[in-house]
């Protein structure tokens, strides 16, 4: 806001309006939902707050291209879900940042010889019929369609959905009732794109098929950066030398502390007393499509390699979605890293007005920090004034993102499940979620009267903006109509 200030001569002033500082962007503030694993090992691509899914990958020796093999006894899964960063915060230098989830992957088990075997975990459902062939498409846009139908047979009831899981920037995959669509986008390479059916049959199992595709680039050499796409990035180094290897659009075959060197499957541990600065050299398979596929190239990467286990404290635990309803209850919320095992108070008061409240919580500290046992973290919370009823019209709702037409950029989904006490177009309505208001946090997000896909050439849709008390401050309608989108206020 600018200020007017008289002064009378001789005297001069030279003012800079303060500019806000930005917001680091974190786990906690992408806020991950709705990731889970099905019985066939494949991974159900999951519903950010705030920014985009560039990634998914697992260290976990079951996983292999983009899905884990079959488990007879349920299993915990660790995944690394990598999201760009927005523009507006203050490490969008930084590009991505990896968020790691454990998740647990159900078992497969579809008989029961003896009594002792353990229980059957699904019967029935769907199945495949023959495998669904290799796909190869063209940079820059070419598609190709695939009736789901012919390749997977229902059970006992109709196939009611499929979903797909698609953990490669080289194409892209949306399914429209039986018809799968594959895009590529502007780099070349190899990926496989899995497809799970499913029906509406109590503890019904589900079917998978993995499609290989590739897309060409034959006029395109692959190199350690493709169209501004990094060839290789993230990774790491423990203080131990183990090396996670970073994701890559081609195939890593060996990993070197010199350029040209031998190859290592570790690095020596830091045991320095500070952090040191470590280059990498991986060798890497280009991907089929190029023009060089098959052929090895060498690209670096620098690392930051720990000393020492630090000390784990508030700014690791990473407090995130507390939250406080007009009643006085606590939403606990989560930590980017430990357990919340305890807080305190457990309540508030009702209050007629918004009210700054502050929360203790107990963290329980995780494995590799140099303490142990439990921390204390205070955090600042809103707590929004006694407003009316959470209203009965349902609806759902799409991540959430910073400006309308991003809407109009890439495919969301609506499957958060709201309540709101206006229809569709209720301007100033109430947005509650859990029979709470929703920390809107003034962002936007599609809304649908069911779970759909929303985006570019997918037909009309709405867009709500809400208010940290779920207060909808603004309506309105997309179709996204060219490059940019067309969105129109009611």
């Amino acid at each position: 806001m600018a200020t007017k200030i008289n002064v009378r001569s001789p005297f001069y002033l030279n003012l800079t309006e303060p500019v806000k500082p930005l917001p680091l962007f974190t786990c906690g503030i992408a806020d991950i939902e709705n990731l889970s694993i099905n019985q066939q090992g494949q991974i159900n691509t999951p519903v950010l707050r705030y920014g985009i899914i560039d990634s998914i990958t697992s260290s976990d020796a079951g996983f292999s291209n983009g899905k884990f093999s079959t488990v007879s006894t349920a299993t915990a899964r660790n995944i690394t879900v990598r999201v760009l960063i927005p523009q507006e915060f203050s490490n969008t230098s930084d590009v991505y940042i990896d968020c790691d989830k454990v998740v647990t992957q159900p078992a497969l088990i579809i008989s029961q010889p003896t009594p002792s075997d353990p229980p059957v975990s699904c019967s029935g459902g769907p199945t495949t019929s023959g495998s669904i062939p290799s796909q190869t498409l063209d940079v820059d846009g070419d598609s190709d369609t695939i009736d789901l139908s012919s390749y997977f047979s229902q059970g006992s009831e109709a196939i009611a959905g499929y979903s797909i899981y698609n953990p490669s920037t080289v194409v892209n995959a949306s399914v429209s009732g039986n018809t799968l669509t594959l895009s590529s986008n502007s780099i070349g390479g190899s990926t496989s794109v899995h497809v799970s059916a499913y029906d509406n049959a109590s503890n019904s199992c589900t079917a998978t098929q993995s499609i290989s595709v590739t897309v060409n680039a034959p006029n395109q050499t692959y190199a350690c950066t493709n169209n501004g796409i990094a060839a290789i990035s993230g990774g790491s180094i423990a203080q131990d030398g183990t090396i996670v290897k970073p994701n890559s659009t081609g195939r890593i075959t060996a990993i070197k502390d010199t350029s040209g060197g031998s190859t290592i499957t570790s690095y020596s541990a830091n045991n320095t007393g500070s952090s040191r600065s470590v280059t990498l050299f991986f060798d890497i398979t280009a991907p089929g499509g190029y023009g060089n596929a098959a052929a090895t190239i060498e690209c670096s990467l620098s690392y930051d390699q720990p000393a020492g286990n630090p000390e784990f404290t508030c700014s690791n635990a990473g407090l995130f979605n507390q939250q406080i309803s007009a009643n006085g209850s606590i939403k606990k919320g989560s930590a980017s890293e430990g357990t919340i095992s305890d807080w305190t108070p457990k309540s508030f008061d009702p209050v007629s007005s918004e009210t700054s409240r502050t929360i203790t919580f107990t963290i329980d500290v995780p494995s590799g920090y140099s303490n142990s046992g439990t921390i204390s973290c205070s955090k600042t919370v809103t707590q929004p004034g006694e407003i009316g009823s959470c209203g009965n019209n349902n609806f759902k709702m799409s991540a959430g993102v910073s400006s309308p037409s991003d809407f109009c950029l890439q495919t969301y989904t609506t499957s958060v499940s709201i309540k709101s006490t206006g229809t569709i177009t209720g301007l100033g309505g109430v947005v509650c979620r859990n029979d709470s208001p929703f920390n809107g946090r003034s962002l936007y997000y599609a809304i649908s009267t069911k779970t759909v896909n929303i985006g570019p050439n997918l037909g009309r849709f709405y867009i709500w903006q809400i208010d940290s008390n779920g207060v909808i401050l603004d309506v309105l309608e997309s179709n996204c109509r060219g490059t940019g989108g067309d969105t129109v206020s009611l």
